[in-house]
């Protein structure tokens, strides 16, 4: 019975704590970039617009954070009207309160994770276009690094570097290409040259999913004629082409591993929250908790993604909030029930 009414009472606030989150995010963006709209003197309407295909992103924020707010919230009432302590003083064993909310955030995490994995690469590619559009006019040309591409039914195509076409040549260089097919075969060449209808690799290494491995001297691998496929960051690719991107483009492992860390850390603040909420004995502190847990899962979000910018802890660093977090949450659980 206490635990429906915890329940009910952090979904009752859960509503304000995401509305709270995403204005807080979306003023962030628009003082951010408001240089940049004075400057193109950006239309109102885009300037909607880029809010608007934020929202995917905004709500992967809000959503979890919005969930820490409203336990605390809740578990701060509790306190102030000795609603807790009674309960205690009843025999009502503090950690049954946990499972509810580890359930709770686990529907959360679902919603992340498909947000994630989803609507937000939908609205990221839109997002990125029109910020492209502001503040270039178009992409920059020139030399292109780290550039994946899927274009349908072909597979995931990957180049390290694609120069532009010599003065009065034909052809785009390319480096460090890797190409992953439908079929899960992988070519990959040092070197290689596109030219119209084609990616044609040089001296290329092809490996079958059975493990055998073939070299040519020179293949070509189809790409669409007279198609200038779009170049998209790993934010805008949906989760199936990250996840073949990642076979072709190591760089691609952490922004995927992020994502499913993301999801989950959704349950893993629920918890410590929740932990955190039941061991106050003062109202008053859990304001402080609510901006301690954002400010210390914000300092290891960030650290984890420099981690992975010089390859220290790779795909793995994405898990180190969750992890310490996860850590804390499991001590606190354990002195709860003592």
């Amino acid at each position: 019975m206490l635990q429906r009414y915890l329940l009910r009472e952090t979904l009752s606030l859960y509503l304000l704590g995401v509305l709270l989150f995403v204005g807080l995010i979306t003023f962030d963006l628009l003082s951010s970039l408001s240089g940049a709209f004075l400057r193109a003197k950006t239309p109102v309407a885009e300037i909607a617009q880029m809010v608007a295909y934020r929202v995917p992103y905004t709500l992967g924020i809000a959503l979890p954070l919005g969930l820490v707010f409203a336990l605390l919230v809740a578990l701060a009432r509790w306190i102030r009207q000795s609603e807790l302590k009674a309960a205690f003083a009843a025999g009502v064993p503090p950690r049954s309160f946990i499972a509810p909310v580890v359930g709770l955030s686990l529907l959360v995490g679902a919603v992340v994770l498909y947000n994630e994995g989803w609507l937000k690469p939908i609205a990221q590619e839109r997002f990125e276009a029109l910020q492209y559009k502001i503040y270039y006019g178009s992409e920059p040309s020139g030399v292109l690094t780290e550039r994946t591409y899927t274009p349908q039914g072909l597979g995931v195509y990957y180049a390290q570097r694609i120069y532009p076409p010599p003065e009065g040549g034909v052809g785009s260089r390319l480096e460090g290409v890797r190409v992953v097919e439908p079929g899960g075969s992988i070519w990959s060449a040092e070197r290689g040259v596109w030219v119209s209808g084609a990616w044609r690799l040089q001296n290329a290494y092809r490996v079958d999913p059975n493990g055998k491995i073939f070299q040519e001297a020179e293949h070509p691998l189809p790409f669409p004629v007279g198609v200038q496929p779009k170049a998209l960051s790993y934010e805008a690719m949906p989760m199936p082409d990250l996840h073949a991107a990642a076979q072709a483009d190591p760089s691609a492992q952490f922004p995927l591993a992020r994502r499913y860390a993301n999801a989950a850390g959704t349950v893993v603040l629920a918890w410590l929250a929740v932990v955190i909420g039941l061991s106050l004995r003062e109202a008053a502190w859990a304001f402080i908790a609510v901006v301690g847990l954002i400010f210390g899962y914000w300092t290891l979000f960030t650290l984890s993604a420099q981690f992975a910018r010089f390859d220290l802890l790779g795909a793995y660093g994405a898990w180190l909030p969750n992890l310490v977090y996860g850590g804390l949450a499991l001590l606190g659980t354990w002195r709860l029930a003592r």
